[in-house]
């Protein structure tokens, strides 16, 4: 297990470091240059392709597992799992050198992904302990398989748009990297203890560009592999261990999913098109806040502060699986908090003048 992990962390930062070392030669295709975008709160241009090295130090460690160690020989089908999460990745990564690849695009590649998987890994959502919804997915294949498709979708461009602050994605992908290893080792589910801890690895070798200091960024490619990645490694867990509750994919994924879900409610309510990005993300105005009283670390005490608690819910998630009513609870719970907390950082910041707001004063419009 720890070769898995070192080797997808090797191969991703020494990816991410050739680079940044190189970016005089690319950087004119894949910076991201500041305010671009009300996003986008850094300083300077960065590259966005820091996804070509985690999703290399993915596929180095997979292979490595299933044709070096012995006890990861049971890992299935490889190959068409690469497959699956090749097609989004290159959506983005497309997206991060061209900047004109629409979100209904890559959107769509996370579906041609999740239907590979579906077919091949046994990628399927059969179940979700809800009487009603496990009686219409036991009618036809069909319906597991619409229901994958937007499930994978949903979680996929629920982590791009957590994409927002140095080391938050790659916070967020190793804490639900590291619950479904746990919970798979308990189960002894070797395919996704080592597809998680390969996937973990990855992201810590380019979190070491990342963070505190970012020198480089995953980009649409990195954000919608992970995303992927992260979504098919969860309904696999549930889809190959019965005993398990389908909830506890749920708890892996809390914060990009209520933060995506606050993003569409307030665009709604705002009567502005969901696609619309702004900077009013929970890890945005935490970022604004903070930067008022901390100007040169707000930003990474930002994401640290949004990881560090949302680790504990990852890790409570993976001691319950097995009881839905008890992680209904922990979602619940975490739902109740987060409302709390957003609207209280939404009074101090956007309600507040705009001229303390070293971080707003980034930003100008632009689109995802």
């Amino acid at each position: 297990m720890l070769t898995t992990f070192t080797i997808a962390l090797v191969a991703s930062a020494s990816v991410a470091c050739a680079l940044i070392a190189s970016e005089k030669y690319h950087g004119h295709l894949t910076g991201d240059a500041q305010g671009t975008g009300p996003q986008k709160i850094h300083d300077g241009s960065v590259p966005r392709v820091g996804g070509v090295g985690i999703f290399l130090g993915f596929c180095s460690a997979l292979l490595y597992c299933k044709a070096f160690v012995p006890s990861a020989r049971e890992v299935s089908a490889p190959i068409w799992l690469i497959l699956a999460l090749s097609v989004p990745f290159a959506a983005g990564l497309l997206e991060d050198i061209t900047k004109r690849v629409r979100p209904a695009i890559r959107l769509m590649a996370t579906f041609i992904g999740a239907g590979i998987a579906f077919f091949f890994c046994n990628a399927a959502l059969s179940r979700f302990d809800v009487p009603g919804v496990d009686a219409l997915l036991a009618l036809h294949p069909v319906f597991q398989l619409a229901f994958t498709l937007f499930c994978v979708g949903g979680i996929a461009h629920a982590f791009n748009l957590s994409d927002g602050l140095n080391g938050l994605l790659g916070g967020l992908v190793c804490t639900a990297s590291l619950g479904l290893a746990l919970v798979a080792w308990r189960l002894g589910d070797q395919h996704i203890l080592f597809s998680a801890l390969a996937l973990g690895g990855a992201t810590a070798g380019f979190l070491l560009g990342n963070y505190p200091w970012p020198r480089i960024f995953a980009g649409d490619g990195g954000a919608y592999f992970c995303g992927t990645a992260v979504a098919l490694l969860c309904i696999m867990l549930v889809a190959r261990n019965p005993s398990i509750s389908p909830w506890s994919a749920l708890a892996m994924v809390l914060y990009p999913f209520t933060d995506t879900a606050c993003a569409i409610l307030r665009r709604l309510i705002q009567r502005r098109p969901i696609s619309q990005p702004d900077a009013e993300h929970l890890h945005t105005l935490l970022a604004r806040w903070l930067s008022r009283e901390y100007p040169v670390n707000g930003r990474n005490f930002a994401s640290f502060l949004i990881v560090a608690t949302t680790f504990p819910v990852a890790l409570t998630g993976s001691a319950i699986a097995a009881s839905t009513p008890a992680l209904v609870g922990l979602a619940i719970a975490y739902f109740v908090t987060f409302a709390c907390v957003y609207f209280a950082l939404y009074r101090r910041v956007v309600s507040g003048p705009a001229t303390s707001d070293p971080v707003r004063a980034e930003s100008t419009a632009s689109s995802d």
